[in-house]
């Protein structure tokens, strides 16, 4: 069941990025501006979006969208490659849900060149990067931590140094 679950996460934040790359360019940008202005007025901005990525708030927003739905995407592609166990072992693991993120984030800005008013650029897939390679780690970091947690509570310390 855990298997579905991490799937159908994956596959959702996949249609929402799609759905955002979907928007012609005056549609995002407006949208972009009007979430730059709340953070603004709200100060969130601040805290969320490090001003020394651009001074320009609106672009800070553009590629920090980037980053935050692609920290997701790739924990979530962990998550999905890990319960499926694809590549059996975490680092493995690991280097898969990069894979399939890069590939999507590179399709997705395929998509994006057939978009009235939006452009592919290979740079977007290096901030795409800057999202799903952290997500991946952290969340299977997150599960060694867990199962060598488990492995203690049960009285097991694992392998020994010779790998016993």
């Amino acid at each position: 069941m855990k298997k579905w679950i991490a799937l159908a996460v994956t596959l959702a934040l996949a249609v929402i990025i799609f759905c955002l790359s979907a928007q012609p360019g005056a549609q995002s940008g407006a949208l972009s501006e009007q979430v730059a202005q709340q953070m603004q007025s709200s100060g969130t901005a601040d805290v969320l979006i490090p001003a020394w990525f651009s001074a320009n708030a609106y672009a800070n927003v553009r590629k920090w969208a980037h980053v935050y739905i692609y920290l997701l995407l790739g924990a979530s592609m962990a998550a999905t490659v890990h319960s499926w166990n694809i590549g059996r072992t975490l680092p493995r693991q690991g280097a898969w849900a990069v894979v399939f993120c890069t590939l999507y984030a590179v399709t997705d800005e395929i998509h994006q060149f057939f978009v009235p008013g939006r452009a592919m650029l290979a740079s977007d897939v290096g901030v795409d990067a800057l999202g799903f390679v952290p997500g991946a780690a952290l969340l299977l970091l997150a599960v060694f931590l867990w199962r060598r947690r488990a492995l203690h509570r049960n009285g097991r310390s694992g392998p020994d140094r010779a790998g016993n």
